[in-house]
């Protein structure tokens, strides 16, 4: 019989596997703007799997295989699809390459998670997680269709803006699968509460939302950018070198 400590943080899997899903559902609709937020919904789900996860000793290796399809489907898929309705489809071609560079980046980034991290990010990342990118092209989707500024101002198919967000997002997809070193964000209870915090100003008025999505959006652009400037571990293949044969990882249901 499956006990319930297993069952309980794999219905919050599922849950942040349904939002993803209903993003996508949005997206092919032209409700960008709940596309966008379901996205972050299925990210503050799939970071309550672990809490919960870890609060009832309902880790499992199953949980930490569903959290990589989630992962696909959520930060991967979803954000592709939703980018490339809203925006990338009136560049034609060169708009569905680089909505399928998304995707095919997404998967390397989690294959690669999978194969050469059995820690599953508990010791740091190899790597830029999945889950940053998604949090970027979703959040500025939704500030460019929130109404809050003027066309010109925020246009991501032409200017200034345009071309620092897809700049950023190419440099996102080649951090992914780069072997540059980031730390582990903190998912205890206490520090994930601000994460729950702005994903709930999202679904406010829009004033609040937008600064939500703004503060997000410059979280992102730190933590790529700014982070690995000052490395807190040790290169992750010394780590595996010298502790694999040591010592049994413990399975997660975290996000890469």
């Amino acid at each position: 019989m499956i006990s319930w400590r297993y069952v309980l943080p794999t219905l919050f899997t599922v849950a942040a596997m349904m939002a993803g899903f209903y993003s996508l559902l949005m997206t092919a609709q032209g409700e960008f703007l709940i596309a966008a937020q379901m996205i972050m919904l299925s990210m503050l789900l799939d970071g309550f799997d672990g809490n919960v996860a870890r609060l009832v000793r309902g880790t499992s290796k199953f949980g930490a295989e569903l959290d990589t399809y989630v992962d696909m489907t959520s930060f991967g898929i979803a954000p592709a699809m939703l980018v490339y309705e809203a925006v990338l489809k009136s560049f034609g071609w060169p708009g569905f390459l680089l909505a399928c560079a998304i995707v095919i980046s997404g998967v390397m980034r989690l294959s690669r998670f999978r194969i050469k991290d059995p820690f599953r990010g508990q010791r740091g990342f190899q790597g830029l997680p999945i889950t940053l990118n998604a949090c970027w092209l979703s959040m500025f989707i939704f500030v460019s269709e929130s109404g809050m500024f003027h066309n010109e101002q925020l246009s991501l198919h032409e200017g200034p803006m345009a071309a620092v967000v897809w700049t950023c997002t190419i440099l996102f997809l080649i951090l992914q699968v780069s072997n540059i070193r980031y730390p582990k964000p903190t998912k205890a209870l206490i520090g994930f509460i601000p994460c729950i915090l702005i994903v709930t100003f999202l679904f406010l008025q829009m004033q609040v939302a937008v600064a939500a999505a703004l503060t997000i959006l410059v979280s992102c652009f730190i933590y790529a950018f700014i982070t690995p400037l000052f490395p807190r571990h040790a290169d992750l293949s010394a780590i595996l070198a010298d502790d694999s044969e040591d010592e049994e990882p413990e399975p997660t249901l975290r996000l890469p």
